[in-house]
């Protein structure tokens, strides 16, 4: 399963403006996929006094999370009605919701999107928003490439706020070892977080990051799997200061209950979000609804476990397989993988 790793390391967004705002982070890697969620707030100054329009402003940023998943979910319901099913594809496997990769990769010749909205609540007068999109394609049976982008983000502390786009992420998700015996499958995905969000807001950092993660995982029993990643980061801080290096541990399981539902819980460990920070630790569970082989919606609930981790974070989204962008050679190349795949 996913979602996200969508590869994000926690960022570590501490850039001295002369703004009262705490800078925000994807929570959970992203070294090149973008399931990431639970945005991840630090405080940048201490002291401020609670807004006493901090109600007005949860609903507003809900309201805007609400307005563009019904686009999408509008989109998905009047394209399943006018798309054909593509020759020799698999069903569709996100890497959304959760912050664990799958080792799955992306048929030959395919786009896949995964397009998300997630709310965090990290503390008292300390709540974010954004709007993860991730591109996938393969390109061929081993390898796929990725874009993705925070999107849209806001954040409010105290009585600042902030809005703006979020980073950019370019990535590639390589399989290094089948499962021939039952053996673990091995994928290792590497990526560049591009620094397009603004420093100036503390919607960034200023600097890139460049994260690899080793992804595993293993199916158990008849219905069950297990992924299991790790990653590591050389995490930009930006002003010129160096980066600082960050691990990640994260495994997620999940269970094929129908042929449509997949409920998974995960726990996952940052070793640390700054350059003097300490690990943190955080838990999620939710589910993934596959609707057909084109189309699937998830979302779930994260709890930090950690002081240091946001308290709460909601998180939902969609995936959607809209089609060959490689023509006839990805659809002969996808025939040509079924038929070895059924061979004996």
């Amino acid at each position: 399963m996913a979602a996200e790793l969508e590869l994000h390391l926690s960022r570590r967004d501490n850039v001295g403006t002369g703004s009262d705002v705490r800078s925000i982070s994807v929570y959970g890697l992203d070294f090149g996929g973008h399931r990431g969620r639970g945005l991840r707030l630090r405080e940048r100054r201490r002291g401020q006094d609670e807004n006493h329009d901090e109600n007005r402003e949860h609903g507003k940023i809900i309201t805007l999370i609400n307005q563009i998943l019904k686009k999408f979910v509008l989109f998905l319901a009047i394209y399943s009605f006018t798309a054909g099913i593509t020759s020799g594809q698999e069903a569709v496997e996100p890497d959304r919701p959760d912050v664990t990769n799958g080792t799955h990769i992306v048929d030959i010749g395919l786009l896949q999107l995964e397009i998300g909205g997630l709310y965090t609540h990290a503390a008292v007068g300390e709540h974010a928003a954004g709007t993860p999109i991730t591109a996938r394609v393969g390109l061929a049976d081993w390898l796929e490439a990725r874009i993705g982008t925070d999107g849209f983000l806001a954040q409010q502390s105290g009585s600042a706020t902030a809005t703006g786009l979020g980073n950019l992420q370019i990535g590639a998700k390589l399989r290094l070892w089948a499962d021939p015996g039952g053996l673990p499958v091995l994928s290792i995905l590497p990526a560049v977080n591009v620094p397009t969000a603004s420093a100036d807001k503390g919607l960034g950092s200023g600097a890139a990051d460049y994260t690899l993660a080793v992804l595993t995982g293993k199916d158990i029993a008849r219905h069950a799997h297990v992924d299991v990643n790790y990653g590591i980061g050389a995490i930009g801080v930006g002003e010129g200061a160096p980066h600082f290096l960050q691990h990640l541990v994260s495994i997620s399981a999940s269970a094929a209950v129908t042929d449509n539902w997949n409920p998974y819980v995960e726990a996952f460990w940052f070793s640390r979000e700054e350059v003097d920070g300490r690990a943190s630790v955080a838990m999620d569970a939710g589910a993934i609804y596959e609707l057909g082989e084109r189309y699937a919606l998830d979302g779930g609930v994260q709890l930090g476990v950690t002081s240091n981790a946001p308290r709460i974070a909601v998180f939902g989204g969609v995936t959607i397989i809209v089609g060959d962008i490689l023509g006839g050679h990805g659809v002969h190349a996808r025939q040509r993988q079924l038929a070895r795949r059924r061979r004996p």
